[in-house]
């Protein structure tokens, strides 16, 4: 089951790798990486209008299609409470989360950043800090030593990537000029959280007393030139810092950290 030059990707929600990583993914596909995402939550609350008997499947659905698109070789639910990870034992998803390190046995680890500042999602700040411990710890026979009876044996991630919100935090960037579109269309294959996104806009507009006129323009059913519109923004933004048209922006770390560094040195 080891991933040929693998990149597994933990996250809480559906779209959460296409919103902050969705070019360098496609730009990994494309140099022949294999990818593997986990998305924890089953997106059960992540509508206005939509039942969670009706948005699971959606969802699950959706996240296929804009991984097909992206270049990703599967996709794994977790299915736990979209909003309650919070209150799931974190050596419950940890556990969960370093089975699936030593199935597939990436080289890359890519998830959401335990270090982000006023990160407000509880799923977010559960998935950032099991998955960074898991990464961490996959290598060590002592942690779960119950794994070794499934086949499973430790392994060590060589590289993870943490998504950036905060660029101040960064300290590497990735040129996704080539993929921005990939990015979009991946994007807009989530069509209930794209909705939701517009949704939440609206309302938001509407609360800091922006003129309906205004608000009226986004519309829910046309969401397209929105999405384009803010992820060229956000890429072109980060792409000023990077030296390129557009980026994507990480927190990383490698292996052996400044000791490999000096070792490559030698």
């Amino acid at each position: 089951m080891a991933l040929k030059n693998g990149v597994l990707i933990l996250v809480a929600h559906a779209d959460d790798t296409e919103f902050l990583a969705g070019g360098t993914v496609a730009k990994f596909a494309c140099e022949g990486h294999e990818i593997v995402e986990v998305i924890a939550t089953d997106n059960s609350r992540g509508s206005f209008d939509l039942s969670p008997e009706e948005i699971i499947p959606m969802s699950q659905a959706e996240a296929r299609a804009s991984a097909k698109i992206l270049g990703k070789k599967d996709v794994v639910f977790l299915d736990y409470s979209d909003g309650f990870l919070g209150d799931v034992r974190s050596t419950e998803l940890r556990e969960k989360f370093m089975r699936l390190i030593r199935l597939y046995r990436p080289k890359i680890v890519m998830t959401l950043d335990p270090f982000a500042p006023f990160e407000p999602h509880p799923d977010h700040r559960a998935v950032a800090f099991a998955a960074t411990e898991a990464a961490g710890f996959a290598h060590m026979p002592l942690f779960h030593p119950e794994h070794l009876k499934d086949g499973l044996k430790p392994h060590l991630v060589s590289e993870t990537y943490f998504f950036a919100k905060d660029t101040s935090l960064c300290n590497k960037f990735v040129d996704i000029g080539p993929f921005i579109d990939k990015k979009i269309e991946a994007l807009c294959a989530h069509d209930c959280q794209m909705k939701l996104t517009i949704d939440d806009l609206r309302m938001a507009l509407q609360a800091a007393g922006i003129r309906d006129e205004v608000v009226n323009m986004l519309d829910r059913n046309n969401y397209r030139p929105v999405i384009d519109m803010y992820a060229k923004i956000y890429a072109k933004e980060i792409g000023q810092k990077a030296g390129c048209e557009f980026a994507e922006a990480f927190r990383y770390e490698q292996a052996g950290g400044p000791v490999a560094a000096l070792a490559r040195s030698l």
